[in-house]
């Protein structure tokens, strides 16, 4: 490595491909020491300002988990782009600085669909759900179309039968391709977690084409709901396709079996406690 930064300083200072492969490098070996000192050798040549090389190393430095040299490269970017401040936003919401995110959205002269899904995902995995909903809105209102990572996320949030609806048509609005296995699998995840399982069924159905995790949530979901046995219905019509249960399927089973013999058992006593 340290024959490598001897040639940096010999190299022309447009010859921006190698130095990010010099990143690169660096994070192959996982070494924040060589970050430090291939981003302070850079600084010395008057490449730290630079666009393409300042957005590598913020986003490296957030990798390594280093707000405050994140924070200080990000500043030093003479000419932020949409890059720029959309690996920042991620950044900052990783670290659960919502405050800090918002603060740069607002302040970005134009934004896409990446911005407004980190903000998204930012507040849901902040645990501000109604933060996340008002953005969701006024993404809406802008006029930026959502993504099906978009969706998704809404889709991990909805709480009540009406909102999933909402969310439902909203992907049908948008002309999301519905078969599209993980929009399809959310919208199970999201139609389950909330005891609506003829929904859930309804799109698993209509899916072209289901995996493991098509069938996990759709057992999941029966489950939670309360339908045990239809959640052992789905379990064996699986074992007759080609996905193989994995170790959530058996979990999942496992917990529907326990349940209805704790069914059978409380059913047991209640017979015995009418015949008394």
């Amino acid at each position: 490595m340290q024959s490598l930064f001897k040639q940096v300083n010999g190299l022309h200072k447009t010859s921006l491909p190698y130095y990010s492969h010099l990143i690169d490098h660096c994070l192959s070996l996982k070494s924040f020491t060589h970050v430090k000192i291939l981003h302070a050798r850079l600084v010395k040549v008057g490449l730290n300002t630079h666009t393409f090389l300042g957005n590598r190393f913020l986003d490296v430095y957030f990798r390594f988990g280093s707000l405050f040299d994140a924070l200080r490269v990000f500043d030093e970017i003479n000419c932020k782009n949409i890059v720029s401040r959309n690996i920042c936003l991620k950044g900052l919401c990783r670290f659960g600085e919502s405050e800090r995110a918002q603060q740069v959205f607002d302040e970005m002269p134009e934004r896409d669909v990446v911005s407004w899904n980190s903000m998204i995902s930012g507040y849901v995995s902040c645990g501000l759900v109604g933060n996340a909903m008002g953005m969701f809105s006024k993404m809406q209102r802008s006029g930026v179309r959502p993504s099906e990572y978009t969706f998704s996320i809404m889709m991990s949030v909805v709480s009540c039968a009406g909102r999933a609806k909402q969310v439902h048509g909203g992907v049908i609005r948008q002309g999301l391709d519905l078969s599209n296995v993980v929009l399809g699998n959310s919208l199970i995840g999201m139609y389950g977690k909330i005891g609506l399982m003829d929904y859930a069924f309804g799109v698993f159905l209509t899916m072209k084409e289901v995996d493991v995790i098509s069938w996990n949530t759709l057992i999941w979901g029966c489950h939670r709901s309360g339908y045990e046995e239809l959640a052992v219905d789905q379990f064996v019509v699986m074992r007759s396709t080609e996905h193989s249960p994995d170790e959530f399927t058996i979990s999942t089973v496992i917990n529907v079996c326990c349940n209805l013999l704790d069914l059978e058992r409380d059913w047991r006593m209640r017979s015995g406690s009418f015949k008394n």
